[in-house]
């Protein structure tokens, strides 16, 4: 019982990091209130969901060196957060507030004095990335193609995620993928202006 608590307190610290750090880092005015709440609902969702996703990785993902057993491991852990997500779609965690949010952030970021560097380099990154994100399935990327890594620019100002979640661009989509299950936990089209 001690421990759950303690466990409860280090998530909820951790969210409260998190936000604290994009409040402080983020480039656009002071967010309000109202947005306040929903990244900090935003964090939560990325926390509970990582919690139930490392409960399901200790029985289905071992330590090896073994390439072919990881590349195992990994689809079985993404077929086990599938089963545990059967109804997951697009908007679980991108829903139209936080949708918004993210939105607003992003346009300010790409309005301000980093917008015409953060562009050129998400055009030149991974000009071919697949754009075709579907919720609770194998992230676009099985080709071996590298996934594009988000200019730290755009990082500072997104929440932060917890271990084992990451953001990606792809075209003019932001995704939440799972790193571990190489899983789509969901996207936002639109989010680059």
């Amino acid at each position: 019982m001690r421990t759950a608590r303690v466990f409860q307190a280090i998530v909820l610290l951790t969210a409260f990091a998190s936000i604290s750090d994009w409040l402080c880092c983020a480039q656009s005015p002071s967010p309000s209130t109202s947005d306040q709440k929903i990244i900090s609902d935003f964090s939560k969702k990325a926390n509970d969901y990582i919690n139930k996703e490392h409960m399901l990785a200790q029985s289905q993902m071992k330590p090896t060196s073994d390439v072919g057993r990881l590349q195992q491991a990994r689809k079985q852990l993404r077929e086990a957060v599938q089963q545990s997500r059967p109804n997951a779609r697009q908007g679980d965690f991108f829903n139209g507030d936080t949708a918004n949010v993210f939105r607003k952030v992003l346009v300010d970021l790409l309005k301000g004095p980093e917008g015409k560097k953060i562009r050129t380099s998400l055009n030149h990154a991974e000009p071919g990335a697949s754009t075709e994100f579907k919720v609770n399935n194998e992230f676009p990327n099985q080709n071996g193609q590298p996934i594009q890594s988000v200019p730290p620019t755009v990082l500072k100002v997104l929440p932060e995620l917890p271990k084992g979640l990451e953001y990606c661009i792809a075209g003019r989509t932001l995704a939440l993928r799972d790193s571990a299950a190489n899983l789509v936990v969901d996207y936002l089209p639109n989010a680059i202006p």
